[in-house]
């Protein structure tokens, strides 16, 4: 090669080599701003969860009509909303809802069994929040958040290195515990024997300033002793069963219609002063008030880092119960906390704005309607008795293994076996089961019935609720046997009023409604779970899921990113499933 080859090579290398490195510079350059731009058109800087009670989908329909155009009517006609949304789960009580809806997990992996459940070593119930922790802003002790596994609130706090602030503010304390996580800055919720808004010392030792501020407002207190009026004309409650139904059950101190006066509970340091307020439809007013003030002086979707807010809305599981979801009472319920609610989303318009928030609605679990009334209409349906069932099942076991005391506890669904009286007798553990389960068959109203050994095997009964019962059931911690009532029936020591807690779509069918940033609006049709709405946070954050999550973001509903994706690279899995997934399932 002549000399003046070698230069114009090494010239043209030279040039070529900058044109490269310009090439990849500008590559570097324009990676990082993939993010920003996701984040400008999609992910929000604060998510609002509201999570009722004893709230069946069937109430979006019923009292549509009725809702504001600011409040759950906004979220139906401007959002995207899941009808066929249905727990998979067959024990639905509000602890259960609770930890499925935050930890995107079945009891199966969270072990929330229940609201409670018997505790072989306390001899009595115990709970997933039961803790001797010191309750802040009032005397007492309190619970903590004991699930196993994360909830989104953590998943938040770990991928902003605890910059994401995270609030939950409801009316009872293990619903709120349970939607929050351990991580989180506070779980508020109102105190019965105070009317505070109290929290647990696993969140800090004091409460803040406008914490404070607003209790020294005493908001419970101009309710006592007040008439609870129908916010609307009685002639607008045809969704409803006339006023004075005779099979709903009274509160303390009140009658069973209009209007009612939210008594005031003794005054004695063991009782609790402001149940009643607790459980009426002004707690969940007093509760969104309480958040509009989160809003404003935690500045929630106001920097860099998305936050979280969670809105447990409780006061309709007991009013439901007592006076059964066809009511007056709990139309009345959710007109008003639908009015609340359009209050807080026009607050939340004007300090964050819906471009910059994503709201998300549902419920922990529905509500079956009042046995006598489901009669009524030639249905099948009853009551059966915890108590008497129990010592139906403890005097047959006496008359066929001897005289012992069989059963330790019953707390629907689970019931407990004495295992020392099993030893005692040296009999085989499933074969007092499987008697217990035979037993059981015969009382009218129970339905299916499960033993820990028939799942232990895998050879349960072949059901359309088998699957359901595997998620509900965690060793160790659930009983040896698992009973469910028939459609129609409850199980309730009490004569009038309603239960909850089947695996039937009456408990199981919840709302699931989204709006605002990143949701697409539509009414899709697709079956899913509040198992998904953590998963479908995580997603629109771009975190992880919780650790245990089962559910799928709902990506049908989650509105496309303005940004080019960046280039698929096939990836071949190791395994074709996950082994600890298998293992499970087993």
């Amino acid at each position: 090669m002549t000399a003046s080859a070698r230069k114009f090579f090494t010239m043209t290398s030279k040039l070529v080599q900058k044109v490269f490195l310009s090439f990849l510079s500008l590559c570097f350059l324009m990676g990082p701003q993939l993010p920003v731009q996701a984040q400008e058109t999609g992910r929000p800087s604060l998510v609002v969860l509201v999570v009722a009670d004893q709230f069946p989908q069937n109430f979006l329909a019923r009292y549509r009509d009725k809702f504001q155009s600011g409040g759950l009517r906004l979220l139906l006609e401007q959002g995207a909303q899941y009808p066929s949304c249905f727990y998979k789960c067959a024990t639905t009580h509000s602890s259960v809802g609770a930890s499925i809806i935050s930890s995107g997990a079945h009891p199966w992996h969270t072990a929330v069994v229940g609201n409670s459940w018997y505790s072989r070593s306390k001899k009595g119930a115990t709970s997933a929040t039961n803790d001797d922790a010191e309750l802040i802003g009032a005397n007492g002790t309190a619970g903590s958040c004991k699930l196993s596994g994360t909830t989104i609130g953590d998943q938040m706090k770990l991928a902003t290195n605890g910059r994401s602030k995270v609030f939950t503010i409801g009316t009872s304390e293990d619903a709120s515990l349970l939607l929050t996580g351990r991580l989180a800055n506070s779980a508020y919720w109102i105190d019965p024997k105070t009317g505070n808004f109290v929290t647990s010392a696993k969140y800090g030792r004091t409460l803040t300033g406008w914490v404070k501020a607003f209790n020294d407002t005493h908001p419970g207190e101009k309710y006592l002793g007040k008439p609870w009026q129908r916010l609307l004309p009685e002639n607008q409650y045809a969704a409803s069963t006339k006023d004075d139904y005779p099979y709903e059950r009274s509160g303390p101190g009140d009658g069973k219609i209009f209007p009612h006066v939210i008594q005031a509970g003794s005054q004695s340091a063991n009782q609790d002063y402001y149940e009643p307020f607790v459980n009426s439809p002004f707690a969940n007013q007093v509760a969104l008030e309480f958040a509009k003030e989160a809003v404003e002086k935690e500045f929630l979707g106001q920097h860099p880092d998305p936050d979280l807010l969670v809105l447990s809305l409780n006061a309709g599981e007991k009013l439901t119960q007592a006076f059964g979801p066809y009511s007056q009472e709990t139309e009345d319920l959710v007109l008003r906390m639908d009015q609340s609610l359009a209050q807080l989303f026009q607050y939340i318009n004007e300090k964050v704005g819906f471009n910059k928030t994503t709201i998300i609605f549902t419920a922990t679990h529905g509500s079956p309607a009042i046995p006598e009334f489901s009669k009524e209409r030639g249905l099948d349906a009853g009551r059966i008795d915890p108590k008497i069932f129990t010592t139906y099942l403890d005097s047959k076991l006496d008359s066929q293994l001897g005289q012992e005391d069989w059963i330790d506890s019953f707390d629907p669904p689970n019931l407990y076996l004495n295992l020392d009286a099993i030893d005692k007798q040296k009999l085989r553990q499933p074969d007092v089961e499987s008697l217990v389960g035979r037993i059981a068959h015969s009382v009218p109203g129970i339905g299916e019935v499960f033993t820990a050994w028939q799942l232990y095997t895998n050879q349960p009964p072949n059901s359309p609720i088998t699957d359901m019962v595997r998620r509900a059931y965690y060793f160790g911690r659930s009983g040896e046997v698992y009973v469910t009532p028939k459609p129609g029936f409850v199980f309730t020591s009490e004569s009038n009023g309603t239960g909850y807690g089947s695996p039937f779509s009456y408990d199981t069918q919840v709302p699931l409604l989204l709006y605002g940033a990143g949701v697409k609006p539509g009414r899709y049709g697709a079956s899913v779970s509040p198992a998904d709405i953590s998963s479908t946070i995580a997603a629109l954050l771009g975190i992880e899921a919780p650790s245990d999550a089962e559910g799928h973001p709902l990506a049908d509903a989650m509105a496309q990113q303005s940004v080019q994706p960046a280039p698929r690279q096939e990836i071949k899995p190791a395994v074709e499933e996950d082994d600890r997934n298998k293992r499970k399932r087993k």
